[in-house]
């Protein structure tokens, strides 16, 4: 039997891509444009892991883990306080060995889709890890490639049931500012068309890569327009970076409230900050 994260077919770059790669230098990325797939999957949950009372809370953590290089370093920051309490983990940067192994030493379900392939051969995508049970879940292909590598994103969704609650969570990881602003803009409005009124409660977390000046306002200001609240507005900068602080992930919400929120500093094996937010349960 292979092994759950053996790669399904990839997206051969076609000709006008492999002369753009020679004009410019830029490798071209191999993509998954496939709605369906791949899709790896699995659940780590312990037999009883659905307790018979309502939750007194729903923690979400959203968290870039930089090319899933030190897996290590993330299971000990997400073992701890407070990301340990965490019901559904929103990874970006993924690949699937490296979810797999994360959900099965937190003891949580997973669903990954991966949106394209690094230089160095590992896939790159997005996962959701869940306390509970995930009822369904999707891949969102967004517009706008890198225009140098023409490297592809997508958003990952799942529905989580809450006993006998949904709610839909979205994992995301927007282009870098290469594209513009105008085209980061376009692929969240594209997340939030893909799942608007799908379910009454819904959170849309991730690296929206909001590092040029004022993309971060005009995020909020899209996802406000659209019924959606800033959950972890006020939290401050998610990444490290050369240049100093920048505020790349973000947590929107509609339909729960959050009731606290910040940012874990301390080393977990990436340049991102895990960003967590509470809400109050039931909602």
């Amino acid at each position: 039997m292979s092994p759950p994260w053996r790669k399904g077919p990839r997206v051969a770059p076609s000709w006008a891509l492999l002369i753009l790669a020679l004009l410019t230098g830029c490798p071209i990325a191999e993509n998954y444009s496939d709605a369906d797939g791949p899709r790896y999957s699995g659940d780590y949950r312990p037999v009883d892991a659905v307790p018979a009372a309502p939750p007194a809370s729903l923690t979400v953590v959203t968290f870039n883990l930089a090319f899933a290089e030190h897996v290590t370093e993330a299971i000990t920051a997400l073992s701890r306080s407070p990301l340990v309490e965490a019901d559904v983990i929103l990874m970006q940067e993924m690949d699937a060995p490296s979810v797999d192994r994360i959900a099965k030493e937190l003891g949580l379900a997973y669903v990954y889709y991966p949106a394209s392939v690094q230089v160095d051969g590992d896939d790159f995508g997005n996962a959701i890890l869940s306390r509970w049970p995930i009822s369904a879940d999707r891949k969102i292909n967004l517009p706008h490639d890198d225009p140098y590598h023409q490297q592809h994103r997508a958003a990952v969704v799942g529905t989580l049931d809450i006993q006998g609650t949904p709610v839909q969570v979205v994992s995301v990881h927007n282009a870098t500012p290469i594209v513009g602003l105008g085209g980061r803009l376009d692929q969240a409005e594209t997340i939030i068309n893909a799942v608007d009124g799908a379910e009454p409660l819904q959170v849309i977390a991730g690296d929206f890569n909001t590092s040029d000046p004022g993309s971060l306002t005009q995020t909020v200001k899209l996802f406000s327009g659209r019924g959606f609240q800033w959950a972890s507005g006020g939290v401050g900068d998610t990444v490290d970076s050369a240049i100093g602080g920048l505020p790349l992930d973000s947590v929107f919400t509609r339909g729960l409230s959050p009731v606290d929120r910040g940012v874990d500093r301390r080393p977990a094996g990436s340049d991102h900050h895990p960003v967590w937010v509470r809400f109050a349960w039931p909602p």
